[in-house]
């Protein structure tokens, strides 16, 4: 099932730049067809006139454990009519639930789901009773194993530091710990900062090269990553140029407009863009969906090609599979068209914030492996 792309605006990652051509989906993977070619021999040809057309979103920051977790949601409907081919579970299951994931949801999903195993074993199954984040239960021996056996599927190793969950000396103690088994395991540490009982520029000095802080426009309790000043503290800054990584990853309760456009407009922004999608905030308010989070970050003066380079390109790198961040010729034919509509959009957050945005991603038709997975009611 072959497919002739017209028109569009294609976006290279690889070279940031948004070029008007035509585009093959042939047996999985992408062509670029020579001028002249006949169009008959294609099952279809659409026409993505006033359309980008992006590689398939990577959504870095989900929770698709569904019915395993009360925060799962079911990752087929909540990715494709979003323009989203791979997605990375934040941290849902731990060494005590991750198989029978593996071996459930994963194996009966079509879209790709990636997996941050989470340190503590139980996994996180409900909210009244979070997980268990005393080092002296992290079952090291079970991790590194499971970081062994399942390496096609692990790609970080995640905590939380949270007030509900840690006091400010477990906390630390927990991370230090957490650090030392992803040092063993050969992975990075991914640590959720909402209501994080230490500063975040501690937190980020502990961590190393690659590591990812999550939720960094926060603004629960009293350590975000602005001073009493409203500036970006200076060890966030210093963490950059070492090599700490930020994840815009947006959620219910981990997001903070005011804060995120201060950060913004001092030049402190994410590596990553995610959605932190869940059964409380799913296509609803402040969450929504991973397009209508990227427009946000369009309001607060990202170009787009920055902004779709952090849910393409650069969660491709994280999770070492750069094939799928790419347009490339002989790529997997994971592709999303969108159209950049122009409406006002209103943005909330939890804290009572408002913002109107003014244009918006649209999904129109979703790709993945070439296989046509979703496509707008009146597109085509």
């Amino acid at each position: 099932m072959d497919f002739l792309i017209k028109n569009g605006r294609v976006y290279d990652p690889e070279t940031h730049q948004l070029i008007r051509k035509n585009m093959a989906l042939v047996n999985g993977k992408i062509e670029y067809p020579g001028e002249g070619r006949d169009e008959s021999g294609y099952r279809q040809v659409i026409d993505a006139r006033d359309c980008l057309v992006t590689p398939g979103l990577i959504d870095y920051h989900t929770h698709y454990f569904f019915r395993g977790s009360e925060n799962g949601v079911n990752g087929d409907a909540a990715s494709f009519c979003m323009g989203i081919t791979t997605a990375v579970d934040g941290g849902t299951a731990g060494v005590g639930g991750y198989e029978l994931y593996r071996a459930s949801v994963m194996a009966m999903s079509s879209v790709r789901i990636l997996n941050c195993l989470l340190v503590a074993s139980g996994g996180q199954s409900n909210d009244r009773y979070p997980e268990n984040l005393d080092p002296r239960y992290f079952e090291e021996e079970k991790i590194l194993d499971f970081f062994r056996r399942y390496g096609d599927n692990l790609v970080g190793l995640k905590t939380r530091l949270s007030r509900g969950i840690l006091d400010e000396d477990m906390a630390r103690s927990s991370l230090k710990r957490t650090v030392e088994i992803a040092e063993k395991a050969g992975t990075r540490v991914v640590v959720h900062v909402t209501d994080c009982p230490l500063p975040l520029d501690e937190v980020a000095e502990i961590l190393r090269p690659g590591d990812v802080i999550c939720h960094i426009y926060q603004n629960r309790g009293e350590h975000t990553c602005l001073d009493e000043r409203g500036k970006v503290l200076p060890g966030l800054w210093e963490a950059r140029e070492k090599g700490v990584l930020f994840d815009a990853s947006n959620g219910r309760s981990n997001f903070d407009l005011e804060v995120a456009r201060k950060a913004v407009e001092q030049g402190f922004v994410p590596d990553v863009i995610s959605s932190d999608n869940n059964a409380s905030s799913c296509f609803l308010q402040p969450l929504h969906s991973l397009p209508r989070i990227l427009s946000k970050y369009l309001e607060f003066g990202m170009p787009l090609e920055q902004v779709l380079d952090c849910a393409t390109w650069k969660p491709a790198q994280l999770i070492g599979r750069p094939e799928l961040g790419t347009l490339a010729e002989g790529s997997p034919a994971d592709v999303a068209l969108f159209r950049l509509k122009k409406k006002d959009v209103e943005y909330s957050d939890i804290n009572g914030n408002t913002m109107t945005g003014h244009q918006v991603l649209v999904p129109q038709m979703t790709f993945k492996g070439g296989q046509c997975v979703y496509c707008q009611a009146d597109f085509g």
